[in-house]
């Protein structure tokens, strides 16, 4: 029981808190401020994990509405299975949203206490949370923490519905999964000379390693990204760890009128080489996700599930985990399940520290509402501009070619941040922003590799042109450093990169200016539709 005194209330669990405390507050005295969340989480797992604590991270919670599953939770930190703990990196101090989110942690499983680390502070921000006694203090804050899937919604707070028992399923790591459960990934280890040999298979080790593989390092891999790959499971994924193949369940698929699929691959590039440089790995998940998540976006795709690849000539369980955990994040950022992957140990094939990433991504739309609906396009037509975060995943032979003598730390005062933040940052996925308003949006460009050049033509028919008007939103600082650097003319920079704009949307002029207000972020009107011959005019 727990036993109050003057200021303070104490509880069993007192030592665990004040260790991860302790723990907490090295990793914000290692950190510092200035980084995402999920930096510090991950360095506060690890060092609760090296002080012998159990640790789960982004643990799932079930949340059933009578005997309807409505949605997830996930936790942060779950540590010895009492204690929950939510990291923050919030500029401002903590609120009650915080707390109330953790109170609805503490109901859902049970948990006697939990704390609140807020990392974005100068000084570490941090509260205790005990599990609430009356049902009414959390129950009320659920709705505003569940997450539910693409395509399902809550029932309405006030509703019949609604008002049935709520109850919580936390999902095991052991729980057995059914027969027909298949793995959500398959580490394959590859020699020079002969074919690909599952990890499961018996080998001999002193021989397999001699020739540069090896079985360990692959098991520790997938040991590593377990966690962050099953935190995407949806209701439809009937997975487990182990098998050959990803299984999806696709009845959902029979509550529309004419699904279509869509299908998707591609790379991250040459941008593996500034992240093995500096050591930041995680960023290219996001990349590889992102990316694809975008090209079926313009097709008026929703995603489904992904498939990753990643291959090295040696693999570093490490760095390998946390590329695919970049991934597994922004499949569930995406509500999309990681279905499967491979990854694979090849000396030979791939020159000493080279490594490689890949992904297939799978979505779903009705059939009448593909894109670009190109028989409705028409002069006059508005462009409208999205942000981009970056260069994206385009362009880095040439950047790293025009930066090979500059130190990636290196601050630019046009930039006012380390040039390797600048050329690192994550490409970022339009799909949040746009997948509500594609009823009224003709036809959506990607500017992916082929810039502003090659992409937009792409969804024109044969009698217009884009004109684009320079000028007409502001060009990020590094687009200049780039271009004055590596002396190279105002067409190839719109050629190769997306010059800031990652994603052009086009809608019937009259309706622009709505269509830009329901953006929940700023854009830009950057050119219109032109009688022509599907070209792309820069004015």
């Amino acid at each position: 029981m727990a036993k109050e005194r003057p200021g303070l209330v104490e509880t069993p669990l007192d030592k665990l808190t004040y260790k991860v405390n302790g723990l907490a507050m090295q990793v914000n005295r290692e950190l510092k401020t200035g980084h995402k969340e999920a930096f510090y989480q991950r360095r506060l797992e690890e060092l609760c994990r090296a002080e012998g604590l159990k640790v789960e991270s982004e643990k799932k919670v079930e949340v059933w509405i009578g005997d309807s599953l409505v949605g997830y939770l996930f936790l942060d930190l779950w540590i010895e299975e009492c204690l929950v703990v939510e990291c923050k990196a919030l500029s401002h101090d903590l609120t009650n949203d915080e707390l109330h989110q953790v109170l609805v942690y503490l109901a859902a499983t049970a948990s006697p206490v939990g704390m609140i680390y807020n990392f974005g502070r100068p000084g570490l921000e941090f509260r205790r949370v005990l599990r609430p006694a009356d049902i009414q203090d959390w129950q009320k804050y659920l709705y505003r923490v569940v997450w539910t899937p693409p395509g399902t919604s809550l029932p309405p707070e006030n509703s019949t519905e609604a008002q049935r028992p709520i109850r919580f399923s936390v999902i095991s790591p052991m729980a057995n999964v059914p027969a027909v459960s298949v793995p959500i990934r398959e580490s394959v280890i590859e020699s020079v000379s002969g074919p690909s040999v599952p990890i499961r298979e018996s080998v001999t080790m002193s021989a397999y390693e001699n020739s540069g593989v090896s079985i360990e390092a692959g098991n520790r891999a997938v040991e590593l990204m377990k966690a962050a790959v099953k935190a995407t499971y949806t209701r439809s994924v009937l997975a487990g760890i182990g098998s050959f193949g990803g299984l999806f369940d696709a009845a959902d698929l029979k509550r529309m009128t004419a699904p279509v699929l869509v299908a998707s691959t591609d790379g991250v590039g040459t941008k593996v080489k500034l992240a093995a440089v500096t050591g930041r790995f995680r960023g290219l998940g996001h990349d590889i996700v992102n990316h694809c998540i975008d090209d079926i976006l313009v097709q008026g795709a929703r995603p489904l599930f992904f498939m990753d690849y990643f291959a090295a000539s040696r693999l570093d369980p490490e760095q390998t985990a946390e590329v695919v955990t970049g991934i597994a994040e922004a499949c569930r950022e995406a509500g999309m399940a990681l279905l499967g992957g491979e990854t694979a140990e090849m000396p030979g094939v791939y020159a000493p520290g080279e490594f490689d990433v890949a992904g297939t991504i799978v979505g779903v739309l009705e059939k009448h509402q593909i894109l670009p609906r190109t028989s409705d396009l028409k002069a006059g037509d508005a462009l409208i501009g999205l942000r981009s975060s970056g260069p994206h995943t385009n362009g880095y032979s040439l950047i790293r070619k025009v930066f090979a003598d500059t130190p990636l730390e290196t601050v630019f005062p046009e930039l006012g941040i380390p040039l390797s933040d600048a050329l690192l940052a994550p490409h970022r996925s339009y799909f949040p922003v746009l997948y509500s308003l594609l009823s009224n949006i003709k036809a959506l460009a990607h500017l992916t590799g082929g810039g502003f050049i090659e992409n937009i033509p792409r969804v024109l028919p044969d009698h217009l042109d884009a004109l684009i008007r320079s000028g007409s939103w502001p060009v990020p600082p590094l687009w200049d450093l780039i271009q004055q650097k590596g002396d190279i003319a105002a067409e190839e920079m719109y050629r190769v990169f997306n010059m800031g704009i990652g994603m052009i949307a086009i809608v019937d002029k009259s309706i622009a200016a709505e269509i830009q207000q329901q953006i929940p972020e700023e854009t830009y009107i950057i050119g219109e539709l032109v009688p022509g011959e599907r070209k792309t005019i820069l004015a």
